[in-house]
């Protein structure tokens, strides 16, 4: 897994992330976002450019995940029994 940077608040994550895609580049379209459970090394290959969060709740990652989503990011709907930590990537 990429280092996870640990937030206080969702707001804190979307503009962690939107700063992250900027840098990368290409448009928020071709970006993904899910959450996971602590530890999981999904998609952490780094020609992915993966960024990954950890929430102080289940509900803080989904709530991220869902302002992201309404942004324009694709989703990776796929996680576990209690997912704090919310990820992007690119498919680059």
């Amino acid at each position: 897994m990429t280092h996870l940077h640990e937030t206080k608040n969702k707001e804190a994550v979307v503009e962690q992330a939107v700063r992250h895609i900027n840098h990368h580049g290409g448009s928020l379209g071709a970006w993904y976002v899910g959450i996971e459970e602590k530890g999981s090394d999904r998609d952490a290959r780094s020609n992915r450019h993966p960024m990954h969060y950890e929430l102080p709740s289940e509900d803080e990652a989904k709530s991220a995940m869902s302002l992201l989503l309404d942004l324009g990011l694709q989703a990776d709907d796929e996680y576990g029994a209690q997912p704090t930590v919310l990820f992007v990537y690119t498919q680059k």
